[in-house]
């Protein structure tokens, strides 16, 4: 029997791929997205733990206890969720599948087969925009390494052919995934973060914790309110000071705040940012007219789905598929214009920075 996880823009050329042009040249960085607002919280005990994991720092806060094998358990769950569907690490779940793209079909992990089968689903509905099999480009930029570079037109067009998620083949009687072409790769980046965070909510639920805050970079999770109060988050202000956030948001009764946006991870060459989402149609980094968006809902991995989607997708696509899932979106153009909008109620607020 398988054993589950825990067990074991300016235009550029012709390609138009850039997000803004800049003054100052800058390395390929990864910028806090999300500021903490209000972490003290009222109740008698409270513990809290930072570690490095899923190419970023998490960390855990929880109320009313001061029961430190719980943070450990949730770091481990962590840790293990990390070790499963990391493409860098050897022995992962998605580098075996990577590895033997176009030779054999690899079994998984029923949580990791439903991940992966999530995500296609995705690409479905999306038609490509938030895309699994995009690793093979996700690596010639490798943006966000000491590797990233600006990748020349011949690079990029031998890779587009292997882009196509479906040619990710899944068998659900076996638990069995199959990239049916040499040299596809699997890349669960853009999903990673929210999964694990929905994984340890649970778990943390589980062991009776009734507050808690979940912070894994740029997607927060929270379980009940912090002393009584919401959760308080600020949104940062993108290419701003850390700390500096252009609205606020209160998170309660467990639910999700993930925020995506181009200037989170870019390199920079000859004057012009590239940022880390990247289309798979054009090889090249999408254009939109947004600086980031931001999804509130229940689900952080439909979160982390929508808000590289509706990032890349821009500012009109981004509303109707707020409205299309039921999420509440906050949007923040180009023009700093915020739009805050409920996808089951309507607009909530416009305001002009």
């Amino acid at each position: 029997m398988k054993k589950s996880l825990v067990d074991i823009r300016e235009e550029h050329g012709k390609h138009g791929c850039i997000i803004q042009r800049i003054g100052q040249p800058v390395k390929a960085v990864a910028v806090i997205l999300i500021i903490i607002l209000s972490l003290t919280s009222c109740e008698e005990k409270s513990i809290s733990d930072s570690r490095f994991a899923l190419g970023t720092v998490a960390t855990i806060t929880l109320n009313g206890t001061d029961d430190e094998s719980i943070l450990s358990d949730a770091f481990d769950l962590l840790y293990s969720i990390d070790h499963g569907i990391s493409r860098f690490t050897e022995g992962s779940w998605i580098y075996r599948i990577n590895q033997a793209a176009g030779k054999e079909a690899v079994a998984v992990p029923d949580d990791v087969f439903s991940l992966i089968e999530r995500s296609v689903e995705m690409a479905e509905r999306t038609d490509g925009v938030f895309n699994p099999a995009i690793g093979p480009l996700s690596s010639l930029w490798a943006i966000g390494t000491e590797e990233a570079r600006v990748p020349s037109p011949e690079e990029i067009g031998k890779v587009l052919p292997l882009l196509d998620w479906r040619d990710i083949i899944m068998d659900g009687s076996e638990s069995t995934v199959f990239l049916a072409r040499e040299g596809m790769a699997l890349d669960l980046g853009g999903v990673g973060k929210g999964w694990a965070a929905d994984r340890l909510r649970d778990l943390l639920i589980s062991k009776g914790v009734d507050s808690a805050l979940i912070n894994l970079g740029g997607c927060i999770t929270v379980i009940g309110d912090n002393g009584g109060r919401p959760w308080r988050i600020g949104i940062q202000r993108p290419f701003a000071a850390t700390g500096e956030y252009f609205t606020i948001v209160s998170l309660s009764d467990g639910q999700s705040l993930v925020t995506s946006g181009g200037y989170q991870r870019y390199i920079e060459e000859d004057g012009v940012m590239y940022h880390h989402i990247l289309s798979s149609e054009t090889g090249y980094p999408y254009q939109s007219d947004l600086l980031s968006a931001s999804i509130i809902t229940e689900s952080a991995t439909l979160g982390d789905f929508l808000s590289t989607t509706l990032f890349a997708v821009g500012h009109d696509k981004a509303k109707e598929l707020a409205s299309e899932f039921g999420v509440r979106v906050i949007l923040l153009s180009e023009d700093l214009e915020v739009t805050d909008l409920d996808g089951k109620e309507g607009q909530i607020a416009v305001v002009e920075e």
